[in-house]
């Protein structure tokens, strides 16, 4: 899902905040009421919060993802991010040791409520610019985005990738198809979620 709002990131870090932690099969279905209800950042910074934790009630935690999508809207409008201004971020990274976590690097949106590991794991995989090679610097711990990253490093760079471990080897063509297929169940299994790249759509489209 990420993916398919590259182009905006706004949306972006409200699908992340309803994924995280949460089955997509549950969470991409608030995300599109929530979506078409305030189909935009002030829309949202205007929503009634009751009426958030209502639509948001299913997945658990709907105060706090309630309150957060409000606040994660105004600040949103406030201080948009910029591709050249990367903020601090509170988050912290990929261990590096069993004991001990790299701070995560920053990123343009850093500074806005809810902007954990996750959101920031997206936000540079997918929203990082045109020609951007910013998510091969990303060592993201979520199933789906280590997925995506392990097709995207087969398929662009023919390179097989493991999270931790960076770059193992050469990638052959039935490594890619095994990759496709992984996505491929994943989406069969999750209703309304797809996991396929698309580039991968497109190339089978043609």
């Amino acid at each position: 899902v990420p993916e398919t709002l590259a182009d905006d990131p706004w949306k972006l870090l409200i699908a992340t905040t309803l994924l995280n932690k949460t089955a997509g099969k549950l969470a991409i279905p608030v995300f599109e009421t929530i979506t078409s209800a305030w189909p935009t950042a002030w829309a949202l910074s205007q929503a009634p919060e009751p009426d958030l934790v209502t639509i948001i009630r299913p997945l658990g935690t709907q105060n706090i993802r309630a309150k957060r999508l409000i606040d994660l809207s105004r600040a949103y409008l406030q201080d948009p991010p910029s591709l050249r201004d990367a903020r601090p971020s509170r988050a912290l990274g990929a261990p590096i040791s069993p004991r001990k976590r790299d701070k995560y690097p920053p990123t343009p949106i850093s500074h806005l409520p809810g902007a954990g590991t996750y959101a920031l794991d997206s936000y540079r995989i997918f929203c990082s610019g045109p020609g951007s090679e910013e998510w091969k610097d990303v060592n993201p711990t979520d199933k789906e985005l280590v997925k995506y990253l392990k097709w995207k490093w087969a398929a662009i760079e023919n390179k097989r990738w493991l999270p931790g471990s960076g770059v193992i080897g050469n990638a052959d063509r039935l490594y890619v198809e095994s990759l496709v297929a992984e996505l491929e169940y994943s989406t069969n299994n999750s209703p309304g979620v797809s996991y396929i790249p698309q580039e991968t759509l497109q190339s089978r489209k043609q």
